[in-house]
């Protein structure tokens, strides 16, 4: 699969180049055309996804179509929140060009956390760093929407 996408990615930056190794074993890679759908708002969650190269636009639902809401690409990572809260996907992520996705089942993901706990450690430092940062973004695309709402009136 190419351990050197996974020492890229932000979520396992700590890991070393065995645990990445054997990180590796686990990864499965799928290739997705422009407008194939990985996966569906409310589908249930399996895994974990890593680009390997290309695109992916994240699509809301919404009240009429739904909305765009990002577009990732090489290097990038999905579906991570679900792997902590057990909930079904919050999102659509559709293909936007051809694409080589990796997926790592979250079961095999445990298990192989069990038999690791200060790989697991490492990994869900990343991962609440990461989502700390997200939070932090969304908390300031907030703030400005409102303060640009609060000056129309």
């Amino acid at each position: 699969m190419g351990a050197q996408l996974l020492k890229n990615v932000y979520l396992f930056k700590d890991f070393t180049a065995a645990e990445v190794d054997q990180l590796n074993e686990l990864a499965q890679v799928e290739t997705f055309n422009i407008g194939d759908e990985i996966f569906a708002e409310g589908d249930a969650a399996v895994s974990l996804f890593l680009i390997k190269y290309g695109s992916v636009r994240i699509r809301r639902s919404g009240q009429s179509d739904g909305v765009d809401i990002a577009q990732l690409g090489t290097g990038s990572h999905f579906g991570e929140m679900s792997f902590l809260d057990g909930e079904p996907r919050s999102t659509t992520i559709i293909a936007a060009e051809k694409s080589e996705i990796v997926k790592i089942d979250f079961s095999a993901l445990r298990a192989y956390f069990e038999k690791h706990p200060a790989v697991a450690v490492k990994f869900y430092r990343s991962l609440s760093n990461f989502l700390c940062g997200r939070l932090r973004l969304t908390t300031m695309d907030l703030s400005f929407s409102r303060e640009k709402n609060i000056r129309h009136f």
